[in-house]
């Protein structure tokens, strides 16, 4: 048998997965506090928290580099009433994709599920304006790019910029 700890099935027979975390931090979501953030290529794969921020917030990415995953979620009870904002530092680093944007205040003549998309060649900048709760970014780095996806519940639209 492997030495890993996935067990797989075999003839068809009921089995079990366990698969464990081994060696360096075991820590899976880190809590952001209420402030401009810097991530940390360490905490790639971990969830981060994002709770009510009392400004706009940037949370500037790390260099570049193949293989790492992000993703923020929201933790608050209702709308925020500020922005996040999402900074690859560079426009040679920019974001591929984009993210749904849930209109909070459907139903008052505006779009209700609108998919906001990075221009693909230089927008470096994410503004998620008036996160509420579900809203989820995840970006996963190829070493250049920042590949972005998820879904933005807000009354205001996301918006991508250069630097």
């Amino acid at each position: 048998m492997p030495s890993h700890n996935i067990v797989r099935e075999i003839n068809n027979a009921p089995s079990t997965t366990a698969i464990a975390r081994v060696g360096g931090d075991q820590t899976l979501a880190i809590l952001i506090s209420d402030g401009d953030y810097t991530v940390l290529a360490e905490n790639s794969g971990k969830i981060h928290y994002i709770a009510n921020v009392s400004a706009d917030r940037t949370f500037t990415l790390p260099t570049a580099a193949a293989g790492l995953f992000y993703e923020f979620w929201a933790t608050v009870a209702a709308a925020d009433g500020h922005d996040w904002i999402f900074d690859t530092g560079s426009d040679t680093n920019y974001f591929i994709g984009g993210v749904i944007h849930l209109d909070a205040d459907a139903g008052s003549a505006g779009d209700e599920l609108v998919p906001i998309a990075s221009d693909g060649n230089s927008n470096s900048k994410l503004q998620v304006n008036l996160p509420s709760v579900g809203t989820v970014v995840k970006m996963y780095c190829d070493g250049d790019q920042w590949y972005l996806n998820g879904y933005v519940l807000s009354a205001t639209v996301p918006a991508f910029a250069d630097q």
